[in-house]
């Protein structure tokens, strides 16, 4: 009988049992991962809702951050959001015209 002592042999032996462990408990840890509670699954709702409406109305930076902070609470109203939309076009450097239609079109997108 051979026993085996370090090498080659010892490093396949080593390698063979920690991949065979390994498959053997992915289905058991994949298992372990729990849905999310219903007041999570709202909230991630919630948070996709706001990031798209950010988006609609190509919000960033600052305005962005209140636009998503204000929307998150449920805090929305046109209060709000002017103060947001009028922010983004500060941000934008945007006068005269160019200002008054932003603010007319970021004011008027879907909430």
């Amino acid at each position: 009988m051979e026993v085996i002592t370090g090498g080659p042999a010892m490093l396949r032996l080593v390698s063979t049992f920690s991949l065979v462990v390994a498959l053997a408990s992915a289905p058991a840890l994949a298992q372990n991962t729990k849905s999310p509670s219903p007041a999570q699954a709202a909230q991630q709702q919630r948070m996709s809702t706001c990031n798209d409406e950010a988006g609609q109305r190509n919000l960033s930076g600052d305005a962005r951050k209140s636009y998503m902070s204000a929307c998150l609470s449920g805090k929305m109203n046109q209060t709000t959001l002017m103060k947001v939309c009028n922010s983004q076009a500060t941000q934008e450097k945007l006068s005269s015209d160019a200002r008054k239609t932003y603010l007319s079109t970021c004011l008027k997108k879907s909430t």
